[in-house]
């Protein structure tokens, strides 16, 4: 297991309801691990006419770009358990 094709894949789960203040801190974090390959599924459990829900969209844009962020958004809250069984 030399390369990154030998590895297999590790799925971050970031489940989050108002907490737009610590969601890129914590996407940093993950994407500072030296374990390759991983992908983070961030699951927005916020109420889609909510200013958290405008805020977590915006910092996620930041990142949509690398291709391994993948961003799931709860059509209303549902809780934290369900938003790490839809990220699972």
């Amino acid at each position: 297991m030399n390369n990154k094709a030998d590895k297999p894949l590790v799925s971050i789960i970031i489940p989050t309801y108002k907490g737009s203040t610590t969601l890129a801190r914590a996407i940093m974090s993950c994407l500072g691990q030296s374990y390759m390959p991983t992908e983070i599924i961030i699951v927005d459990d916020n109420d889609p006419k909510s200013t958290e829900r405008y805020k977590t969209e915006s910092i996620v844009k930041n990142y949509e770009n690398l291709g391994n962020v993948i961003y799931i958004k709860h059509s209303k809250n549902r809780n934290g358990s369900a938003a790490r069984n839809t990220g699972f």
